[in-house]
């Protein structure tokens, strides 16, 4: 069974053991159940669950941090008289990743203001990115395969070798 869906099972069970539903009791239901499920996993020597929960912890921070931090720098420069853009293309390989993580990564890309997911080549497996703030295509580049390697570990995956550079 999927470690998520025996996690709701657990929180249900826990609310019906309760004398009343409430979604309190629901997430406390839940978290139980995570750390039922953790404890189980680290005494038979995996962590799959744990960590993927983690790096989906992780990947949803990271977004939301750097969204707010592109919204403030593109409202900074939307107010100036003479905004400081620097657009460029940028080709980021995502051999790594799924069909789906990387439909996943395109649409983080282009939720973030100031970014916009141009092109996914399919043969080369490379997403073709423009930014309005590419002073340092490599430091762009940083950031995403960053954004790759928290959707690997999201998905509970190992980094591969061409990655953890």
């Amino acid at each position: 069974m999927n470690h998520l869906a025996l996690n709701l099972l657990l929180a249900i069970v826990w609310v019906l053991l309760q004398v009343e539903f409430s979604l309190g009791r629901l997430v406390v239901g839940f978290l139980v159940g995570f750390g039922a499920i953790a404890l189980t996993e680290r005494a038979l020597g995996r962590s799959f669950y744990a960590r993927a929960a983690a790096g989906v912890l992780a990947l949803a921070w990271s977004f939301v941090k750097e969204l707010v931090l592109s919204n403030l720098t593109l409202a900074r420069d939307i107010l100036r008289p003479r905004p400081v853009f620097h657009p460029a293309f940028v080709r980021l390989d995502v051999r790594a990743l799924s069909p789906v993580q990387t439909i996943l990564l395109a649409s983080l890309i282009s939720l973030t203001p100031g970014t916009l997911t141009v092109d996914v080549g399919l043969e080369e497996q490379a997403l073709y990115v423009h930014s309005l703030y590419a002073r340092d295509p490599a430091e762009l580049r940083g950031r995403l395969r960053r954004f790759v390697r928290l959707i690997q570990r999201a998905a509970g995956r190992g980094l591969p070798q061409s990655l953890e550079e």
